[in-house]
């Protein structure tokens, strides 16, 4: 059987995750800051002891685990090979998968498909997207409607809404890396009610405790830096969505503000990057390039270009220095934000793939509807090579 023929079968076969295994959901993330070592996830049924079997041959000879009773495990396993298939399956006492797999990053070619508002999308179809055959699937935010604990609101606790996510695509996110960007919404713990000056908990967990639990990613998780070397670029994740409500009881996000250790941080990954692509992701809308005087726009306009998930629409604007920003949205058609520089726009449901040629030097963006038909493609060169 050939490798190809194996994997396809790894991940039919991983599609049958069954309630008698008791294994609730798996799936895929990277806690260090490149491909090379991955992270397995999943949801047991009762608590127990995190063991993963892996290996590049169905029979996952290899085998890593932590001690300790738990029902969320995230077990990091190396994973240097460049476009080859891992095999696993996971472990929680007697609770068993099937054995899964997935595909690393080729040595060229690298695919990273990103969405948004998935929270708002229902059940989207995303033939297309798996289609595309994405090596990671990022997001620029609200991948859940709310976290809303119908037995206690304020329940900063309650993941029942992500795992929904990955139920909803149990097959493709155990075999493809998922590093999310937060929304809002990834923090809503109660009603949007009684706005007012000041700082609360009620309404929006800032900490992203929920979220956090969920998904391991690059420390400190809610902001996020990740290298694709075979890709020759740099992800960078902010934790950006309306700031019009910072300050008050309705605030979301972490502090943004020149001085503050977001607004550092961002500002010395920037500067201090060294691939060839750098790609912005948040969730704010693309206009917040102007806080801070513009600080923001000078930041993000030393990468490549920025990704936004704010709105219901497909948008590519072109600020005046030539720096394009992007918006995608899962979600059915609704309010349209169009950018005063955008030079594409259509009200439609959509999503973005990046596909890196790293011997040419250049990656392509291609906004496509989830038809997967392009709205709008194009090629951007390595910083420096113009």
């Amino acid at each position: 059987m050939t490798q190809s023929r194996i994997f396809a079968w790894a991940v039919a076969l991983g599609a049958a995750l069954t309630a008698q295994a008791q294994i609730e959901a798996v799936w895929l993330t990277h806690r260090s800051p490149t491909p090379d070592r991955t992270v397995v996830n999943w949801k047991s049924a009762r608590p127990g002891p995190s063991q993963v079997r892996y290996g590049t041959d169905p029979s996952c000879p290899h085998e890593a685990h932590e001690a300790g009773e738990q029902t969320l495990h995230h077990v990091e396993i190396p994973t240097p090979q460049r476009g080859a298939a891992v095999y696993y399956r996971v472990a929680t006492g007697e609770q068993l998968s099937e054995t899964l797999a997935f595909q690393t990053c080729p040595e060229d070619g690298v695919r990273v498909a990103v969405v948004a508002d998935w929270g708002y999308a229902g059940r989207p179809d995303l033939t297309a997207l798996k289609a595309d055959k994405p090596h990671l699937l990022m997001t620029a935010g609200d991948n859940v409607a709310q976290l809303i604990n119908p037995a206690q609101p304020g329940d900063t606790r309650y993941i029942q809404p992500y795992l929904g996510l990955i139920r909803s695509e149990a097959a493709f996110f155990a075999s493809t890396p998922f590093m999310p960007v937060t929304g809002n919404h990834d923090r809503q713990v109660g009603p949007r009610a009684n706005k007012r000056p000041g700082a609360s908990a009620e309404v929006y967990d800032v900490a992203a405790t929920a979220f956090l639990s969920v998904f391991a990613l690059p420390e400190p998780g809610w902001r996020w830096a990740f290298t694709i070397p075979q890709a020759d670029a740099t992800f960078l994740a902010l934790d950006l969505h309306h700031v019009s409500d910072f300050g008050t009881t309705f605030q979301s996000c972490h502090d943004y503000r020149r001085g503050s250790e977001q607004f550092d941080w961002f500002d010395a990954q920037t500067r201090a990057a060294s691939t060839g692509f750098v790609v912005t992701l948040m969730n704010e809308k693309s206009s917040c390039r102007a806080l801070e005087h513009g600080a923001w726009h000078a930041m993000i306009s030393r990468g490549t270009l920025c990704i936004t998930g704010f709105g219901y629409f497909a948008e590519r604007a072109v600020e005046s220095d030539g720096f394009p920003y992007y918006n995608t949205c899962a979600a059915k058609p609704g309010d349209v934000y169009r950018d005063a520089k955008a030079v594409v726009c259509e009200r439609v449901s959509s999503y973005l793939l990046l596909t890196f040629d790293r011997a040419a030097g250049r990656m392509t963006a291609e906004l496509k509807r989830l038809d997967g038909s392009v709205i709008d493609r194009q090629t951007y060169p390595r910083r420096g090579s113009l």
